[in-house]
């Protein structure tokens, strides 16, 4: 579940929100979202661009380490940034290499997306 959270709904709400998709971005969104805005847990990052780690604290158990670190690495994946991920009971560790070169996503205007739709929807009818 992670995984396919990751991959669809959270790169969506980046785009949405930020208006592009890189590291900086999703590791925002894991600091406004989950610290900050739902309080589900604890965020901490050190490092510099090319070593970076991040700590998520919390108190949920190890299948919410688990769907962290798999939306995670998922979203990382996207980015062909490596993370190498400790899972525990009370926190998830993810140590980001290889990020000096940002690959930066934009996203679609609404023009650029929605001639495809009305195509689509001809095709369809």
């Amino acid at each position: 579940m992670g995984t396919r959270n990751g991959n669809d709904t959270v790169v969506e709400f980046i785009l949405y929100y930020f208006h592009k998709f890189d590291l900086d971005c999703v590791l925002k969104t894991f600091r406004m979202i989950g610290a900050e805005y739902a309080n589900a847990y604890t965020y901490s990052e050190f490092g510099d661009k090319e070593s970076r780690t991040m700590i998520l604290r919390h108190a949920m158990g190890r299948s919410a380490s688990a769907y962290y670190g798999a939306s995670f690495k998922a979203l990382c994946e996207r980015l062909a940034v490596r993370v190498e991920m400790e899972e525990s009971d009370d926190q998830l560790i993810c140590k980001i290499s290889g990020a000096s070169a940002p690959i930066t996503m934009l996203s679609k205007t609404l023009k650029e997306q929605t001639p495809n739709r009305s195509r689509e929807r001809q095709l369809g009818s």
